[in-house]
């Protein structure tokens, strides 16, 4: 038995570098219209979702609130963004997209889309049945129970 996972035939490791490249092709492309790939998502989930709270657009996003707060204010600072002011009794505050933001997320559209329609070519007719696998196995890892620890495995020599 190998005493590893082979990184080179690991579907795991695959998908991880799909998804290095897929970030850093799209941070590229999305640079010439001001945005990141993360700050894109949120410009396009408020733009379907207007007001959707900050814990919303994380796990939309699935990234850490700390992190989403750091997307709005970069996006509030850029102007593509409003923050509703705080009203006492709520805990959250609704976030809504500008005319300038809009206009953003248009022009970084086409981008995307070009990315989209890349990885729906390269998928061909399994696209359907892929995207439903990969959702599958993203809810099957988020309610999987926690990893063995590692650092109760045997040291070299013993």
């Amino acid at each position: 038995m190998d005493s590893h996972v082979d990184p080179e035939e690991s579907l795991g490791f695959a998908l991880k570098k799909l998804q290095q490249t897929l970030r850093s092709r799209m941070d590229a492309a999305l640079a010439q219209a001001g945005l990141t790939t993360p700050q894109y998502l949120v410009l396009a989930l408020l733009e379907d979702h207007p007001g959707i709270s900050n814990s919303e657009l994380a796990r939309r996003s699935a990234v850490a609130a700390p992190t989403m707060l750091k997307i709005i204010d970069a996006l509030t600072k850029a102007g593509y963004v409003e923050r509703a002011d705080r009203v006492p009794q709520l805990r959250t505050r609704g976030t809504t997209l500008t005319t300038s933001g809009r206009y953003r997320l248009a022009r970084a559209s086409a981008t995307v889309e070009e990315f989209e329609n890349l990885l729906r070519g390269a998928a061909g007719a399994d696209e359907p049945a892929i995207s439903a696998w990969l959702r599958t196995c993203t809810g099957l890892l988020a309610e999987a129970p926690g990893t063995r620890d590692v650092s109760a495995s045997p040291s070299p020599g013993k």
